[in-house]
């Protein structure tokens, strides 16, 4: 197989010195086809066959190293900063992506593909870049050349080349057809110019290798187009809307016959565009000096490119013939219909490489293509070659305890498995310490090494070893227990491409618990519906107003809700009641059940969930005269395991999955469209309950919880999820119904499992889930990917497709207003429901309207505002969802992503006793990576401030409100605003306050405003207008403007916030963010 060929090309025929940790940047490529091989594609060899295969480096990262400044460096994962270890001095400290012999293998492979045309040049716009491009290629000869000569230690060897040897093949032929003369200048110059460069700049900067191999491959970057960025064409593109079983919208070929083109790149993601219209060369413009042309092709890199998703958006792919499709975690999804199947399998391995590289080492997304190793690796424990930091790291998290052990691929010998133990020296003062063993691998099997006996496989070996007493040095020890991999475990295995770090989650404290209080008077209480752990459950009426409501008082707008009462004789866990609406609160996904809020009545505290219409899933199975069908039960057991992990995603722990915490909101008994389920609150913490409790609900709660509570996590409820899916297996049946509660102790005490389902597909998960080590259990990822999987291959179990629509047109009739979100001097932005069905199956989004009294006068700049943001996609900026038409299309709706946190301004109070420094400027870093994106689209903000800035969760936040945002006009540089809008002038720079003049300088005198905001926690007494109006006095209208402008010429800057311990970082936010431009 393909990986096999790799390996041993690694380890013995090419370069021996290429280490384990960069193995996987590598993949098989044959050039007569343009075709690279999964790394688990299977050669099927006759006397005929003939392939001529090309061991290469096919993962790329732009930038690696990090010697540009305008791409984000890029380094991998390390638990200690090393200094030095980053090219440019500005760039993160971590450990480098490529070993020395990967670099050395990178830097052939880039002169082999810049020779012979693999990497084109940049096509010239004009005759003056069609210069400078040949006199770039001649100065990557000089590099080459001078490399060469160091190598063979043979300086004569720089007279005898010619450079002719080390240009493209295209360029050669190009100057052969200039006259003699020409060609005899130009090989004089090249010669003047090495012979200049190796006697002056070599010596004299005591330039190495190294040097050399970097400057090559990072010039390559700019000077080829496409380097690091793999181009598809596919027959058909079809790219999905985000609703439940919503169909893709195919992209057809234009009327000049153009197709689309997919682009991964391993820096950006996954992008789509229409495939450009060639342009024809003018070759009467004047020269540009070689900034601007490269700040041109900067821009053509990525015109035109729309992007689908990033990896870590990615659930898993499915491959069907020569089709290949992409699902997001959202649901959206993108299919490609490619010319045959060994190119669908060969891009599906290309986005799959990406995915374990930057997000999930220990993950594939498509089975088809999944590496034998990472497979193996899942099924034995192991993880691949992280370094021995990460391995002490993890026993650290696991407790410590003696004999608690992590298998784990040496990193730098393709024949040896590392295992490393926690031992103790000493029973009385228990120190820890951490001890490796091999484990040698070899076609006859596994031995710890120094040992005679071989065993088949690793599982065998381990087995054999964990009944033995074992000995180094002088200490004894029995190994008790496996950590294997995670899902999205940080290790030294994955490549970070921005300045993010992924922030731990925290327990939440009572001044942070964060939800939506609704008042008494807002809620009618309706019949008794039954009863939870210690609540009472009842059907009601929520009270909701409109905007004719809040002129005149009352409330138009019921919506049924059910409530969930915990009286006045719980108030003891009325905290943990607080903590699970809080949860709740910080959810937004269509297969989750939305929290309206919590009230306070008396001394009942209730929380107010929606109501959905069939209710509880096992009642509802249990109602239904004839067996569900498979294909019902899949969708149902595939909604679920979405609505799980999207809450692994976050980190976030539901605590009780049983199908009674299920709603259908939808039944799909007939017509199409299926079931819809949504997964509703866990009601009491587990961690409240009494031992008879938490017993009696065996088999859904983790045995491990059981024992402990405090063993509450993401692995119980993959537990749950597997007795979920034997209540559909059986339709609603209750498991272990008849048992007392000394039973069911018994039940787990003797690691007993319920009876298998006939349903082979689904009782295969059910096992994996229910393994009574929570550290074998499936990641949820895994599960919807498998799922989907068997969906594929048995068609009648698939739902039914739907007619193509556009996902970007909503109607105002299926738009459900929930609350409101926000409010502005001319519009407001409220929380929706789209729900075209009627059934609360519907996305959550959020809705921006003009009010009744502004839509005339501010109507186009809501529609400014739309073209705008629909041009935008970054990780960092809100997401576009599409438009609303209203009043027969004189009024318009933006529609966009609902981000339940809200903004800084609102998060940061609410959680400021868990959020330190690190995470604020994790926060100013990604702000930062957002308004840079805007500015290279040409767009002045104009209104950055922290109401501005959404919190998608607590390690991600995203640009919001672009009202305010304009466009600068090519080679102006600045916008003249000359309407009399109410702004925000605290936060404007003194070029806008005086001459009404914005540049993209001036969004960095706001950002500047914005992190102070950061460093006081967004704290109201000391909010940026009210620490001005204390130094400008009492003022309105245009008289604060002026003292504004009179304070900012005598030098007055925001203070220092009187919490922020840090002076350097206020010292570098008032130096280069305030500083006074005289315009």
């Amino acid at each position: 197989v393909t990986a096999y060929l790799c390996s041993n090309f690694d380890s013995k025929c090419f370069s021996p010195d290429i280490s384990p940790l960069c193995h996987n940047l590598f993949a098989l490529y044959e050039e007569s086809q343009d075709l690279w091989y999964a790394p688990n594609h299977v050669f099927k060899i006759t006397e005929e066959t003939s392939i001529k295969l090309h061991y290469r480096m096919r993962f790329y990262f732009t930038n690696w190293h990090g010697t540009s400044e305008t791409e984000s460096p890029v380094w991998r994962h390390s638990l200690f900063k090393h200094k030095g270890v980053s090219v440019s001095p500005k760039g993160p400290e971590g450990t480098p992506l490529l070993d020395a012999a990967s670099l050395d293998y990178l830097f052939a492979q880039g002169q082999y593909d810049f020779l012979r045309g693999l990497a084109p040049v940049r096509a010239p716009q004009n005759e003056a870049e069609f210069h400078e491009i040949e006199n770039e290629c001649l100065g990557m000869a000089v590099l080459a050349i001078t490399h060469h000569a160091k190598i063979v230690l043979f300086n004569l060897l720089l007279y005898l080349c010619s450079y002719k040897r080390f240009i493209p093949d295209s360029l050669n032929r190009t100057i052969k057809q200039r006259n003699f003369l020409t060609r005899i200048r130009i090989n004089n110059v090249f010669k003047n110019f090495l012979n200049e460069f190796n006697s002056k700049t070599i010596q004299d900067s005591n330039i190495t290798l190294y040097d050399l191999k970097v400057k090559y491959l990072s010039t390559l970057e700019t000077l080829t187009q496409g380097l690091g960025r793999e181009t598809i064409e596919p027959k058909i593109l079809k790219v999905s809307g985000e609703s439940d079983g919503s169909p893709a919208l195919t992209l057809p070929s234009g009327d000049d016959g153009l197709g689309y083109e997919v682009q991964v790149s391993g820096t950006t993601g996954i992008s789509w565009r229409r495939k450009p219209v060639p342009v024809m060369k003018d070759k009467t413009k004047s020269k540009k000096n070689k900034a601007d042309n490269k700040q041109k092709n900067d821009k053509k890199k990525d015109s035109g490119w729309t992007i689908f998703s990033d990896f870590f958006e990615i659930t898993h792919i499915v491959i069907k013939e020569s089709c290949a499709t992409i699902y997001r975690q959202d649901n959206k999804t993108m299919e490609l219909d490619l010319f045959y199947r060994d190119a669908a399998l060969s891009f599906a391995a290309l986005v799959d490489g990406y995915f374990r590289l930057t997000v999930d080492a220990h993950h594939y997304l498509c089975t088809e293509v999944a590496p034998s190793s990472v497979v193996q690796n899942l099924e034995n424990g192991c993880h691949g070659p992280i370094c021995t930091e990460y391995a002490i790291h993890k026993l650290r998290q696991e407790g410590n305890e003696e004999g608690t052990y992590v298998l784990r691929w040496s990193c730098t010998d393709y024949n040896y498995i590392i295992m490393t133990v926690v031992c103790i020296e000493n029973v009385y003062e228990p120190v820890p310490q951490y001890k490796n063993f091999q484990i040698e691998t070899s076609p006859q099997g596994y031995r710890l090494y120094g040992t005679e006996t071989f065993r088949p496989t690793l599982k065998e070996l381990l087995e054999h070893l964990q009944g033995q007493n074992l000995r180094t040095e002088n200490l004894r020890f029995q190994l008790r227990r496996c950590c294997p991999p995670q899902p999205r475990e940080i290790s030294n295995l994955l490549v970070m491409t921005t300045n993010r770090d992924p922030a731990p989650q925290r327990q939440l404290q009572v001044s942070q618990l964060s939800f939506d209080r609704i008042l008494k008077e807002e809620i009618v209480q309706g019949e008794h519906l039954g009863r939870g752990t210690r609540t009472n459950i009842y059907a009601g009426i929520l009270k909701l107003k409109t905007e004719d409501d809040d002129d005149m008082g009352g409330y138009s707008q019921e919506v049924k809700v059910v409530l969930k009462v915990l009286g006045s004789g719980h108030r003891d866990i009325s905290l943990a009641f607080f903590e699970t609406a809080s949860m709740m609160r910080q959810i937004s996904h269509k297969h989750i059940a939305l929290l309206y809020g919590v009230c306070v009545r008396h001394q009942e505290n209730i929380m107010v969930e929606e109501f959905v219409q069939y209710g509880p899933l096992d009642l509802f199975m249990r109602r239904q005269s004839t067996p569900l069908s498979t294909a019902w039960k899949f969708q149902v057991a595939k909604q679920l395991a979405s609505a799980l992990s999207y809450l692994e995603d976050k980190k976030l722990v539901h605590g009780y999955v049983c199908s009674k915490n299920i709603l259908v909101a939808r039944d799909g008994l007939v017509g199409e469209g299926g079931p819809f389920i949504k997964l509703s609150d866990p009601g009491i913490p587990i961690t409240v309950l009494s031992r008879e409790e938490c017993v009696d609900r065996i088999p859904w709660i983790a045995p491990e919880c059981v024992q402990d509570t405090a063993n509450l996590s993401i692995a119980a409820d993959k537990w749950g999820f597997g007795t979920t899916l034997w209540e559909i297996c059986y339709n609603g049946e209750i498991p272990l119904k008849d048992k007392k509660l000394t039973e069911k102790e018994r039940f787990y005490a003797a690691q007993c499992q319920l009876a298998t389902p006939d349903c082979e597909e689904l009782a295969k998960l059910m096992t994996h889930c229910m393994t009574y080590d929570p550290h074998q259990r499936l990641f949820f990822r895994a599960i919807v990917r498998d799922i989907d999987m068997v969906e594929k291959q048995n068609p009648s179990i698939q739902p039914v497709p739907m007619l193509e629509v556009d996902p970007t047109v909503f109607e105002k009739r299926f738009l459900k207003k929930i609350r409101d979100l926000g409010e502005g001097h001319f519009g407001k932005v409220e929380l929706c429901r789209y729900d075209p069905r009627g059934d609360r199956t519907g996305e959550l989004v959020a809705v921006k309207s003009l009010k009744p009294e502004n839509r005339e006068e501010q109507s186009s700049n809501l529609w400014r505002e739309i073209h705008i943001l629909r041009e935008l996609y970054h990780e960092n900026i809100v997401k576009y969802k599409g438009i609303c038409h209203e009043e027969g299309g004189r009024s318009i709706k933006l529609i966009m992503e609902f981000l339940p946190a809200g903004s800084l301004k609102e998060y940061l109070p609410r959680n400021k006793a868990h959020i330190d420094l690190k995470t604020l400027l994790n926060y100013a870093v990604q702000i930062c990576q957002g308004m840079d994106y805007l500015g290279s689209r040409n767009y002045i903000h104009r209104d950055l401030a922290a109401r501005n800035v959404l919190v998608e969760n607590e390690s991600t936040v995203k640009i919001g409100d672009f009202g305010l945002t304009k466009s600068i006009k090519d080679n102006e540089g600045y916008y003249t605003v000359k309407d009399d809008l109410d702004s925000p002038v605290f936060w404007y720079a003194p070029e806008c306050l005086i001459h009404c003049k914005f540049y993209r300088a001036s969004d960095v005198w706001s950002f500047g405003v914005t992190m102070y905001e950061l460093l006081t926690y967004c704290d109201t007494s000391c909010s940026p207008m009210s620490v001005f109006l204390k130094m400008i006095g009492p003022t309105h209208g245009q008289m604060t403007v002026t003292r504004l402008v009179k304070v900012l010429e005598e030098g007055k800057r925001l203070p220092k916030p009187d919490g922020c311990s840090d002076r350097v970082i206020y010292s570098f936010t008032k130096t280069k963010c305030w500083v006074f431009i005289f315009i």
